[in-house]
């Protein structure tokens, strides 16, 4: 069975229709398992390109350049099969998903390793994507429905800010600002990175715990425990 999307992405509405422009214009021979390999390539540029960055700042560029063929690739393969009419619900689901959860990994890694952000703050938004991630899968199975942005917010908009961090940086340098606090083990100073990161993994996790309680009301009515056999019945 097919599962709903649930995509009410702040850019969709410049999104979808330039997705469904680019399917209908790719050449038959373009399919969709080659446009997921396509995202993955681009988040592995993306890495290295913030690895890269260790050594020069140019190498954002690299970075930016994986983003876009991430979003490509990640975007245009389901919209492109969906599209044809050449759905592979389950085939689909699993490759898609298992992409993403590398992928993700991968970039969010690279940017704890690179000058743009702590490590530790880099980590911080692995566990709020993994978070949401399984909240995902778990709402599919619960509800056949993938959530795919929270509130407006999903994997587009976390590639445009990451696009436009870069842009910045390569304009006018990492600027560390000062904090009068520990974060994550570090006084002094967190880049314009660290702290986006730091304030979305936050929000998100307050979302995804708020939405989750939410549920549990909500499936404890629609499915309550079954009650118990009154001593003797039967007899």
């Amino acid at each position: 069975m097919a599962v709903n999307r649930m995509n009410d992405s702040v850019l969709g509405g410049l999104e979808r229709p330039a997705l469904a422009w680019m399917a209908d214009r790719l050449p038959p021979r373009i399919l969709p398992n080659h446009l997921t390999v396509l995202g993955v390539l681009g988040a592995c540029l993306t890495a290295a390109g913030f690895v890269l960055s260790c050594w020069s700042l140019s190498w954002l560029w690299l970075a930016n350049l994986g983003l876009v063929a991430n979003w490509l690739g990640d975007s245009l393969d389901g919209t492109v099969a969906r599209r044809r009419r050449i759905e592979r619900p389950r085939f689909g689901f699993f490759i898609d998903h298992t992409c993403d959860l590398f992928s993700q990994t991968l970039v969010f890694l690279a940017i704890g390793i690179s000058p743009c952000a702590h490590f530790g703050v880099a980590c911080l938004g692995l566990i709020a994507f993994l978070m949401g991630f399984v909240n995902t899968l778990i709402g599919a199975h619960v509800r056949n429905t993938m959530r795919i942005t929270y509130f407006g917010f999903g994997p587009t908009e976390i590639r445009a800010l990451l696009l436009l961090g870069n842009l910045f940086i390569l304009a006018f340098g990492i600027i560390h600002l000062q904090i009068p606090f520990a974060l994550f083990g570090w006084f002094g100073s967190i880049t314009g990175h660290d702290l986006a990161i730091s304030m979305l993994s936050l929000a998100g996790v307050a979302v995804i715990a708020v939405l989750a309680i939410r549920e549990i009301r909500a499936l404890a009515v629609e499915d309550p425990p079954p009650v118990a056999p009154r001593p003797g019945a039967g007899r």
